[in-house]
C-alpha cells in the first residue's frame, strides 16, 4: 500500500487507486476505480469510520491512501478499509471509534466512556511516533525549513505508521498505541506547553457583546501546539462553560500570512448547538473572496474547520470573530 498526504491534486498519482479519506483535496477529480470517504460536509458523522461501510473485500495491493492532514481519525479511516469483517469485532469497532473521538473531539461519547482513557493515550501516542519521523528522516527540527516536498513524505510517513500500527493492534498482532506507557511523558509536555502559552500570553480573550471567545495565537512558534494545551490555558483564564463555545487559532501559513483553525470547546454546555457548516464556512469564504476573487473557501465539519490549505487568509482575527459570532450556527 502507498500512503500520501496532500492537498494538491497536481501530486495524487496517476498510476494507481486511491482511496481518499477524512478530507477532500482541492481540485481533485476522482477516476474509475477511486473511492472517497470525507464526513466535512453538512450533516456529515463525528467521525470518518461511521460514514464509511464495513469493509467486504480487499484493497488492491497498489492503491494509494490519501489525506489532506494526517492524524488519528485518518488513520483509523485507513486501517477500517483494510480490515477483514473478521477483524472487525465489536471491541474493535470501538476502539477504534473511541480512538477517532478523541483525535477529532478531545473526548468520547458517553457509550464509549470506559475506552476515554485508553482513546487519549492512544491519540498522544501516535501524535508521538509521528513527530519521531522528524528526526528519523533527518529533517531540520524548524518545520519553517521544510520544502513541500519534505513536508508531504514526513505525513505520508507518518500516515503509514500509524494506519498499521493500528491494523496490526486490531488483528491481534501489537498492543494498541498507548497501551505501553508511550503516552505518558505527553500529558506533562500539554501542561508545560499551557503554561507557556499563557507565560507569552498568546491564549487570551476577546470580548464580543459581553461575551468572551478564546483565541490562540501561535504566529512565529516552530514546535505543533497540540489544542489540549490551549483549552488547559483557557480554563486558568475562565471557567469554560462561561465563554463561548466557539474558539479560534491562528498560526503563520507556510507561504506568509495567516492560516486559521475555528474550533469548539469540548463538552461545552453549548457544544452540540454549533455546526460551521450550516452558514460560517460559506460566509467566511465570501468574506476572503471580497479580498481575492479567486480565493479559495474555508471548510471543515460540524465543529471544526479552518481557512484554506493552500492559501493563506486574508482575514484578520477581529473579521473573522466578527463573522463566527453574528452567523447562523
Amino acid at each position: 500500500m502507498r500512503y500520501l498526504v496532500t492537498t494538491y491534486a497536481d501530486r495524487l498519482p496517476t498510476d494507481a487507486p486511491l482511496i481518499m479519506v477524512d478530507g477532500t483535496v482541492p481540485g481533485w477529480m476522482p477516476k474509475l476505480g477511486d473511492r472517497h470517504y470525507d464526513h466535512h460536509h453538512p450533516g456529515g458523522a463525528d467521525i470518518q469510520i461511521d460514514e464509511m461501510p464495513l469493509p467486504h473485500e480487499a484493497i488492491a495491493p497498489n492503491t494509494c491512501f490519501v489525506t489532506t492532514m494526517v492524524d488519528a481519525d485518518a488513520c483509523c479511516a485507513a486501517a477500517w478499509m483494510q480490515l477483514s469483517p473478521q477483524d472487525l469485532t465489536e471491541e474493535t469497532i470501538s476502539r477504534l471509534r473511541a480512538i477517532a473521538w478523541d483525535c477529532d473531539h478531545l473526548s468520547v461519547p458517553d457509550s464509549l466512556n470506559h475506552y476515554a482513557e485508553f482513546a487519549a493515550k492512544a491519540v498522544a501516542t501516535l501524535k508521538h511516533d509521528g513527530q519521531s519521523v522528524a528526526t528519523e528522516m533527518g529533517l531540520p527540527s524548524n518545520k519553517k525549513e521544510w520544502t513541500l516536498d519534505q513536508s508531504e513524505a514526513y505525513a505520508s510517513e507518518a500516515f503509514r505508521r500509524g494506519t498499521e500500527w493500528l491494523i496490526a493492534a486490531a488483528k491481534g498482532d501489537r498492543p494498541y498505541p498507548g497501551t505501553q506507557g508511550e503516552a505518558d511523558h505527553y500529558w506533562e509536555a500539554i501542561a508545560n506547553d499551557a503554561q507557556w502559552l499563557l507565560k507569552t500570553q498568546r491564549v487570551y480573550l476577546v470580548d464580543v457583546k459581553g461575551d468572551k471567545i478564546g483565541l490562540c495565537d501561535i504566529q512565529g512558534v516552530d514546535s505543533s501546539i497540540d489544542p489540549r494545551s490551549f483549552y488547559q490555558a483557557l480554563a486558568q483564564l475562565s471557567p469554560l462553560d462561561a465563554l463561548r463555545p466557539e474558539t479560534l487559532t491562528v498560526r503563520e501559513h507556510r507561504l506568509g500570512g495567516r492560516q486559521y483553525t475555528l474550533g469548539t470547546i469540548p463538552l461545552h454546555p453549548k457544544h452540540k448547538e454549533i455546526d460551521y457548516t450550516r452558514t460560517v464556512f460559506h460566509t467566511l469564504s465570501l468574506a476572503e473572496r471580497a479580498y481575492k476573487s479567486d480565493a479559495d473557501p474555508w471548510g471543515g465539519r460540524r465543529t471544526v474547520g479552518g481557512s484554506a490549505w493552500n492559501q493563506p487568509s486574508l482575514l484578520s482575527p477581529t473579521e473573522v470573530i466578527k463573522i463566527v459570532t453574528e452567523s447562523d450556527h
